[in-house]
């Protein structure tokens, strides 16, 4: 696939989980990938997926804190170059049912989820403008924005939040030559679902729900996100595609 090597890529959450195999994949194809993350310290300089020129250049960022993106954007630009490429992962949210939420999980999810995403992608997107360049921008959603989710009222309510926002940016920033598009990654075990996957029988409860009989893996993100991150789906905007195994599908 063409038009990654030799780019810059903004990857938030890249510190680990599905942002860290993101950020290794374009960085394996030849991208300068600022990983971003609040543990900016896990994120390592020169690790890619394969062989390949790129480099992968830590950013300790907190997306939720608008002004730090705002400066953080455009200082690493003037070394590396403006992104051309932006993937908003960087995500979380209260698993617990919907009584049971406080306003802070209400308050944390959509600052993360949505106005982290938002935040970015407006910032890349005014750079964008200002010079004239085509660009495209990646939103991790999430099934969970789809589908009701038991547990998942702040989650999946951000997640819906995004892929709206996801269609109403691909519509409008068109003419601009900047294409948005979003995944909606279903059960994938990492980091931060560990505790619950590790529970006796969850996970072959998770899995018996998914048509395709397992829980994602890490190299099932790797061709669509390389797809919406190069020119080869350049005549593609707008689109909310569902990486589940076909969980969605039973809901």
């Amino acid at each position: 696939m063409t038009g990654i090597e030799g780019k810059v890529a903004l990857v938030t959450g890249a510190s680990s989980g599905l942002g860290e195999h993101i950020a290794r994949v374009l960085a394996g194809r030849g991208a300068t990938v600022i990983g971003a993350a609040r543990r900016a310290g896990r994120i390592p300089r020169l690790a890619c997926s394969e062989p390949g020129p790129g480099r992968i250049v830590p950013l300790e960022l907190d997306v939720t804190d608008r002004a730090a993106v705002r400066e953080a954007i455009p200082r690493l630009a003037g070394t590396y170059g403006w992104p051309e490429i932006v993937v908003n992962n960087a995500g979380g949210g209260a698993v617990k049912p919907a009584f049971e939420h406080t306003d802070e999980d209400w308050d944390q999810a959509l600052a993360v989820n949505l106005t982290g995403a938002w935040t970015v992608s407006r910032v890349v997107a005014e750079g964008l403008r200002r010079t004239g360049r085509p660009g495209t921008i990646v939103n991790i959603a999430s099934a969970a924005g789809l589908r009701p989710m038991a547990g998942a009222a702040a989650y999946g309510a951000s997640k819906a939040a995004l892929i709206h926002l996801t269609q109403q940016l691909a519509l409008e920033w068109a003419p601009l030559g900047i294409r948005v598009n979003a995944i909606c990654p279903g059960h994938f075990p990492t980091e931060l679902n560990a505790d619950f996957l590790a529970e006796e029988g969850f996970r072959d409860r998770l899995t018996r729900r998914v048509p395709l009989g397992r829980l994602g893996r890490l190299d099932d993100l790797t061709g669509l996100v390389l797809l919406l991150a190069s020119d080869a789906s350049a005549y593609l905007t707008g689109a909310v595609i569902p990486l589940d195994g076909g969980l969605t599908l039973r809901s």
